[in-house]
């Protein structure tokens, strides 16, 4: 299997320079826009009003920045600095990526996968560098960057020990290694059972056509999407200026949701409904989601295509696509805003984190399903022309 993980790693001996650039680099992987800091159960069936949804944020509550390490509390970020800052041995830094198809479809856009992974892989790494678990120390922090989502990765000893900063080509070969068999372990397994599936299929129907028993294979891949969707992409960018114009909107309806009761856009006020609206509104349109908003609409028209030609039917099978997409949006800045009304000293930038990728996954995921609906759709068509163009051939006969 051609590996499309990318590995890089830098060394920075214990000079006064270097201590204070690396002092400066773990903020900046922390706190840098993009850092994923986590989210808020946004999307959840949680109500903002229960015992259970206090519970369940006083977990979740965030610090300021997006740094993790091997301990499942966060941690210090000014601790960590300061250590590093003081640190006279060898720091180890390094860079970690998928391509967002394969972080996508492996499970890797979340800072709570790779937290998994490195905990998991970070002790076995740093032997294969002659470091001792008990004396390692490491911290780390997930971009989200569409297109390149990758973790920064720094890496040092507790007791300065080991002399030589270079690691040899077989330390990284071992490392990579490690890190490889990690973080495609799912995706073998799943792949050995579809082989394994696959091998009983034609065993037992020997007799059959190979290629249409591989036919059969793939349009249940195709249903299986239809029915659940498929892992959504890495959301557009939330720019800093987006952010505060996300954040002001949602202060706004904050202010006019009523104070108690369930979180639900069909149990709202009417000026609250409309405000709600207007925000989803505002979300779909931005760079990156109006255009996952058009072809969700054209899909629709697609599938609707099926079954009728009068134009007017199109356009309101289209409306009533967007119509969906819109309140579920709506419901999502809803509880959104309802956080707000709870937690005074919430993280706004945590929030509206939260707000723009749940609404991004809830359009990805309808688009997503819409995607294989259509070719299902369309294969059908297929089939009825080949089974009409049959019969007129026996016909003719």
């Amino acid at each position: 299997m051609s590996s499309p993980f990318v590995m890089k790693i830098a060394f920075y001996t214990p000079t006064a320079k270097n201590q204070a650039r690396n002092s400066a680099h773990v903020q900046y992987i922390a706190t840098r826009p993009g850092a994923d800091r986590g989210e808020l159960s946004i999307g959840d069936e949680l109500e903002p009003d229960t015992p259970e949804w206090h519970t369940k944020y006083m977990h979740e509550r965030p610090g300021s920045h997006g740094l993790f390490t091997a301990e499942e509390e966060m941690p210090d970020l000014g601790e960590v600095q300061k250590e590093l800052k003081n640190h006279n041995g060898i720091v180890w830094r390094m860079v970690l990526s998928l391509r967002e198809d394969d972080a996508v479809r492996l499970g890797y856009t979340t800072r709570e996968s790779w937290e998994k992974v490195l905990r998991a892989v970070l002790p076995e790494a740093a032997a294969k560098m002659g470091i001792l678990e008990s004396n390692l120390r490491w911290a780390a922090a997930f971009h989200q960057v569409q297109g390149h989502p990758h973790v920064h990765v720094i890496l040092w000893e507790k007791e300065p020990k080991r002399l030589r900063g270079v690691l040899s080509q077989g330390e990284r070969r071992d490392i990579r290694k490690i890190f490889i068999r990690e973080i495609y372990a799912k995706e073998r397994m799943a792949l050995t059972a579809e082989k394994s599936a696959v091998r009983d299929l034609i065993r037992d129907t020997a007799k059959r056509d190979i290629s249409e028993l591989l036919k059969e294979v793939k349009k249940a891949r195709i249903e299986i999407k239809a029915l659940n969707g498929e892992k959504p992409g890495l959301p557009p960018t939330l720019d800093q200026t987006t952010r505060e114009e996300l954040l002001e909107k949602l202060k706004e309806l904050s202010k006019i949701m009523p104070q108690k009761g369930r979180i639900a856009f069909a149990y709202m006020p009417e000026e609250v409904k409309e405000k709600a609206k207007e925000i989803a509104d505002w979300l779909l349109k931005q760079p990156g989601f109006s255009q996952s908003v058009e072809r969700y609409m054209e899909l629709a028209k697609e599938l609707a295509s099926h079954y009728t030609s009068n134009p007017e039917a199109l356009e309101k099978a289209a409306e009533k696509a967007y119509e969906d997409i819109q309140k579920r949006t709506a419901q999502i800045v809803l509880k959104g805003a309802a956080a707000l009304q709870e937690e005074k000293t919430v993280d706004t930038t945590r929030l509206t984190n939260s707000v723009w990728r749940s609404a991004w996954r809830a359009l990805e995921r309808e688009r997503l399903r819409a995607e294989a609906e259509s070719t299902i759709a369309a294969q059908k068509e297929m089939e009825k022309r080949r089974m009409a163009e049959r019969r007129g051939e026996s016909r003719e006969v």
